[in-house]
């Protein structure tokens, strides 16, 4: 699964995870009895069940790359781990509570607000942090033909830092999503893939990539495509 499907899926994880404790902040809070609370413990119910079932998806492709990673985890990657280990853990309390330990019931809603908050801080460190560094470059409004012009490698610079900068280290090879790729067409070959270490082989790696690389490269002209690797020629 792709970076973006996963941001994507985060997106959905903390919309259900609002529902979930708006609806029991309804249910618990409410003055006026203008909804159902059978049907506010439904919607409670129900969106709770679609939040863990996505989580545990989640977990799934995360613990993937957590085996990928190994050692080279990042301190943002290590410190969104504990944390949502510590939502996994929160959350099968809750449930376990609510289904089999029914006396303890009044330190539910309190875990329920516990869930939703670690479940927000971890899309901000994970999927928000990921949209954040991708987002496209702003015009300057400025005529292509009153521009200074900066150099194929200069832009290639600026197109990795928004597009690449998420995955892969550009001043060290330890490795981050993807590998790191300081020096990486001064090498034999390809990290990952054992390519040889050509130009060539770095496009074609954009366009139709290695194992869980995503396509950056359908989202990028022939032109972008160049600067990028010309970048790359300077690490």
């Amino acid at each position: 699964m792709s970076l973006y499907a996963k941001s994507i899926l985060a997106i959905v994880l903390l919309g259900f995870a609002f529902v979930a404790a708006v609806s029991m902040l309804t249910l618990m809070g409410r003055t006026q009895k203008k909804t159902s609370p059978v049907f506010l413990r439904r919607l409670h119910k129900v969106s709770g069940g679609i939040f863990a079932i996505i989580f545990l998806v989640i977990s799934y492709f995360c613990l993937h790359y957590v085996k990928m990673a190994g050692d080279g985890m990042s301190t943002r990657a290590v410190f969104h781990g504990v944390l949502a280990l510590f939502l996994f853990a929160v959350l099968a309390l809750k449930l376990s509570i609510a289904q089999f330990y029914r006396q303890f019931l009044r330190y539910v809603p309190g875990m329920g607000m516990t869930v939703f908050s670690l479940t927000l801080v971890v899309f901000l460190i994970s999927a928000g942090y990921f949209f954040l560094v991708t987002e496209e470059p702003k015009p300057t409004g400025k005529p292509a033909g009153q521009m200074s012009g900066p150099t194929d490698a200069q832009r290639g610079a600026m197109l990795f830092d928004g597009k690449c900068s998420f995955c892969h280290y550009a001043d060290k090879t330890t490795a981050k999503l993807g590998p790191g790729l300081e020096g990486v067409l001064k090498r034999e070959t390809l990290p990952v893939s054992g390519r040889p270490a050509t130009p060539e082989n770095i496009e074609r790696q954009l366009l139709t990539p290695y194992q869980n690389m995503p396509a950056v490269g359908k989202s990028l002209s022939s032109q972008e495509i160049k600067d990028l690797v010309a970048y790359l020629k300077t690490l």
